[in-house]
């Protein structure tokens, strides 16, 4: 066993989502496509006292820039002492300062649930303290929670030796939230259906960098689903996966839709002007992630992303704008070795 393992945890925006149909249990059907993108939360695991242990811990922002533009660069991270970071190669780690108040209690936190579901499906005796420092702010529909939980997966994997295989992994990242085992598979893109746990791993459309504009502002997650739904005519068929998205970005923004868009831009109008402003900037596909708050933009070239992001982070009411790649890579570690004893 190692002394130390970090990950770092990929954000993820939602190209495309629907809801296909309402189950009786309340949960939804639905289809879309995710993508992973270079902002980050860190998640490191090292063996402690018996049971798990959840700390919590502040990540920097990676740019001190006017309008919060964090950029991803060729810059490199530290490793974990003890240990060793596994991160996608070539891509620096880009972050945004989350205070750690702003999470909730530890015991609902996925990183926790994450790694008593490790242990329960490994059959080893949790001793476990799990260090998280978050990148990824909270209530945007970036996918935070659940790339946490599918790093610490990833991390106590690697502490141990790697009891677990990747499709063992992604299992128990289904059991722990319906976006994990999108971020378990390692994939940087897939089309995903059922209730998102379904994947069909895919190739990014083609290189890109994105541009998020966060509100200062969030719209609520709980009932979102059941609210947006109650106005759709459901069951609905598919409409992304008879296609299998062939062609680049253009192809897809011409079928892009969020069924959660309306209801976010009229709560919450500066998303639709950060949209505007994204779209405007040259964006080839744009719209809300998720179930919201967030904004992205994909752009071609990274200058245009830049500055894209710049002005929508500019605008009264948007609390941080960032501008990272797309990732062309699997977002987390599948197996290795970890340094330290």
């Amino acid at each position: 066993m190692t002394g130390a393992v970090s990950v770092d945890c990929p954000a993820k925006v939602n190209l495309f989502l629907r809801i296909l149909a309402r189950e009786d249990s309340g949960h939804h059907q639905i289809e879309t496509f995710f993508l992973a993108v270079g902002l980050y939360d860190r998640v490191t695991v090292a063996p402690g006292r018996p049971g798990v242990e959840l700390r919590i811990e502040e990540a920097p922002a990676t740019s001190e820039a006017a309008a919060a533009v964090a950029l991803a660069g060729p810059s490199g991270v530290s490793p974990a002492d003890g240990g060793r970071v596994a991160s996608p190669p070539g891509f620096a780690v880009a972050a945004l300062a989350v205070p750690p108040d702003a999470l909730g209690p530890p015991g609902d936190n996925t990183a926790y649930r994450a790694a008593q579901a490790f242990h329960a499906a490994s059959g080893l005796a949790p001793a476990t303290v799990v260090s998280l420092a978050k990148g990824i702010p909270p209530g945007t529909g970036l996918g935070g929670a659940s790339s946490d939980a599918a790093g610490t997966l990833a991390a106590l994997n690697l502490l141990h030796g790697e009891p677990l295989s990747r499709a063992e992994i992604v299992a128990v990242g289904g059991s722990v939230g319906a976006d994990v085992p999108f971020f378990c598979s390692g994939a940087p893109a897939a089309v995903a259906w059922g209730r998102g746990d379904r994947l069909l791993p895919r190739d990014p459309p083609g290189p890109a960098w994105v541009a998020i504009a966060i509100p200062r502002e969030r719209t609520p997650t709980a009932g979102a689903y059941a609210s947006v739904s109650a106005k759709l005519a459901l069951p609905a068929g598919p409409a992304v996966l008879p296609r299998v998205l062939p062609g680049g970005w253009e192809a897809l923004a011409r079928i892009r839709r969020n069924d959660f868009e309306d209801d976010a831009f009229r709560r919450l109008p500066v998303l639709r002007d950060a949209r505007a402003v994204l779209v405007g900037e040259g964006a080839v596909l744009a719209g809300l992630t998720g179930s919201g708050s967030a904004v992205f933009g994909v752009f071609e070239g990274r200058d245009a992303a830049v500055g894209a992001a710049g002005l929508a982070g500019a605008l009264d009411g948007i609390d941080a704008a960032v501008a990272v790649p797309a990732l062309e890579r699997a977002g987390l570690p599948g197996g290795g070795t970890s340094d330290g004893t």
